[in-house]
């Protein structure tokens, strides 16, 4: 062990350290039972700590919560093992704030010695901003299920007075509630979104069902975004039909879709021609965007027969 220890920082102790004072990451060694042999600039100023000497010789894992001290113990079993292992975790600096840290824990072996690489970034912007984001977007979801339920509300109490206007009105309700449960399923991370469950919520929110004519719908599942974009482009090119193209005029479109090496790709066709973009309009150029984002790609063309093509591919499982 000491040969190793002297190997790494004992021979050039100059030169390692300034090496690894080069960096924003907090690095320590550790020998094979676990205890701190060296600490690079970042860590002590980490801990507010003018010295190695506060930290050398102190068990690693005694540095960390004691909830979480058992995780740790296996991460080290892990690594004595001689595989690496990288981790989240929590953990209370000087001013009492708990930061979130990202390590990595690796096994060095050398002449049958062993001791142990330790790198941990400081991940609680990041951590905190996906928090943030989660909360937002739990928010959102809350926000458009009122407006699905107050429009669907309003429609419903306009026409009490006129019955000639009731079966309309009916109709308007059942699809806000519909557009609800489709935002509700796709904007919610914890539910798996599979193909074929979001197609038909999609035709009955977004289309005419007898004129949306679904041909193969692969058994795929999409992840979060993919799938958004998926919800997007489907009803950004339901809505210009119906505005402006064949579900405007009573005429069908076709869906079909195939897989290809981990990718979903759809093709959506109508008879009409693709239009010359519009003044202010957004909504190709934000599918664009996004479907990009999410690893895939969007084509538009019109084809020999006068009909409108889409051609759009997104990473699928």
């Amino acid at each position: 062990m000491a040969d190793l220890i002297e190997s790494l920082v004992d021979s050039q102790p100059a030169l390692l350290s300034a090496l690894l004072d080069q960096t924003h990451d907090c690095i320590e060694l550790l020998d094979g039972e676990g205890r701190i042999l060296f600490v690079n600039r970042e860590s002590l100023r980490t801990m507010e700590l003018s010295a190695p000497a506060a930290l050398v010789g102190q068990r690693w894992i005694d540095r960390w919560p004691a909830d979480r001290r058992a995780d740790l113990e296996d991460a080290l079993g892990t690594a004595r093992a001689g595989t690496a292992v990288r981790f989240t975790a929590p953990r209370r600096g000087p001013d009492d704030e708990t930061r979130w840290w990202d390590v990595t824990l690796a096994p060095i072996a050398s002449a049958g010695a062993a001791a142990f690489l330790t790198v941990a970034r400081d991940i609680t912007a990041e951590t905190t901003e996906r928090e943030r984001a989660a909360a937002i977007g739990a928010e959102m979801r809350h926000r458009l299920r009122n407006a699905m339920t107050i429009a669907a509300g309003i429609v419903t109490m306009a026409a009490r007075s006129q019955p000639e206007h009731r079966l309309f009105a009916r109709a308007v309700a059942e699809r806000f509630a519909q557009l609800g449960q489709v935002q509700d399923l796709l904007l919610d991370p914890a539910r798996e979104n599979r193909l074929p469950d979001i197609v038909p919520l999609l035709a009955k929110a977004y289309g005419d069902e007898a004129l949306l004519r679904f041909g193969t719908v692969p058994d795929v599942r999409l992840a979060q975004v993919p799938m958004q974009a998926l919800a997007l482009a489907f009803g950004e090119l339901a809505t210009n039909s119906l505005k402006y193209g064949a579900l405007k005029h009573g005429k069908p479109v076709g869906i079909d879709g195939v897989t290809e090496n981990n990718m979903l790709r759809l093709i959506w066709r109508e008879p009409t021609r693709l239009g010359a973009s519009r003044d202010g309009s957004q909504g190709l150029g934000l599918i664009d965007r996004l479907i990009a984002v999410s690893g895939g790609t969007v084509d538009y063309a019109d084809d020999n027969n006068g009909d409108l093509v889409v051609r759009i591919a997104l990473p699928c499982f």
